[in-house]
């Protein structure tokens, strides 16, 4: 069973991971993942497939080179399993308010289900593997 702690520090986790892309450090959110995680964007999301291992890291780098995007992820409604042995998995909801350029209207881009697949690594948890999983298109 999940203490207390691991449940907050698992919450923090996922919250940080998003707050550092928002907040233009994207490459930190890179050590937040095990080595060997994957991170999978599934139908409907701009670019779908999976990146897995060096290739988050070098993603989030190429994430925080876009100076000019504005972002706000904003995650509800968590729910934290433990799935035994060192390992928990975090659900969450994602509403993403995103713009390219200098005009920041409040617009959605994204509603998504995201689930975190999560590993105690050196007594520390970090993502074994996301899925950014969207459920509805802007229109």
């Amino acid at each position: 069973m999940l203490s207390t702690q691991d449940q907050l520090d698992l919450a923090q986790l996922v919250y940080r991971s998003f707050w550092l892309i928002d907040n233009g450090q994207a490459a930190q959110s890179a050590h937040l993942f095990a080595a060997d995680a994957s991170l999978t964007f599934g139908p409907g999301a701009p670019m779908v497939g999976t990146i897995e291992g060096s290739a988050i890291a070098a993603a989030m780098q190429a994430r925080q080179d876009q100076a000019g995007v504005t972002s706000r992820h904003v995650l509800s409604n968590p729910i934290v399993s433990d799935e035994g042995e060192g390992r928990a998995q975090v659900r969450s909801l994602l509403t993403l308010f995103r713009t390219p350029d200098a005009d920041l209207a409040p617009v959605v881009r994204s509603v998504a289900d995201i689930i975190d697949d999560c590993v105690l690594v050196n007594g520390a948890w970090r993502i074994a593997a996301r899925q950014i999983l969207p459920v509805f298109s802007p229109g």
